[in-house]
C-alpha cells in the first residue's frame, strides 16, 4: 500500500451497483442460441462470442466505462455492475450469428445449367 489514498480506494468506496440485464438482439429479441456478434455500449461489434464466458469477455473489455459483466442465470442472462454515474443500460446487446449461412447456397458451375 502507498498510503492513505490506497486504503481508502481498497476500502471505503462505495460498491458498484449490480443490476441484472438480460442480452437482447438489435430487434430486441432474445437469441436461441451462441454464437453471437457482441456489441458494444455504442452498438460497434467487438467481436463473436462462442460462449455465455466469451461474450463476458469481450463485453468487459471493450465496456470498462460502463460497468463489469458477470454471469447471470441462464444462457442470456447477465449480472452487471454499474461504474457511479453510469446509466442503466436496458439490455446488452448481441446479434445471433448464422451458423447454417452458406452451406445450401448454389457451389455448381455451369454444368448444371
Amino acid at each position: 500500500m502507498e498510503g492513505n489514498y490506497d486504503y481508502y480506494q481498497l476500502y471505503l468506496t462505495a460498491p458498484l451497483t449490480k443490476i441484472a440485464v438480460k442480452m437482447l438482439s438489435s430487434s430486441n429479441i432474445e437469441p436461441s442460441h451462441y454464437p453471437v456478434s457482441v456489441l458494444d455500449g455504442n452498438n460497434i461489434s467487438v467481436g463473436t462470442a462462442e460462449s455465455k464466458a466469451a461474450y463476458i469477455s469481450l463485453w468487459n473489455a471493450s465496456n470498462t466505462d460502463i460497468g463489469k459483466l458477470t454471469g447471470g442465470t441462464g444462457p442470456f442472462s447477465f449480472v452487471l455492475e454499474l461504474k457511479k454515474g453510469q446509466s442503466i443500460p436496458s439490455k446488452v446487446t448481441g446479434d445471433p450469428v448464422d451458423i447454417f449461412e452458406g452451406i445450401f447456397s448454389n457451389s455448381f458451375g455451369s454444368e448444371f445449367n
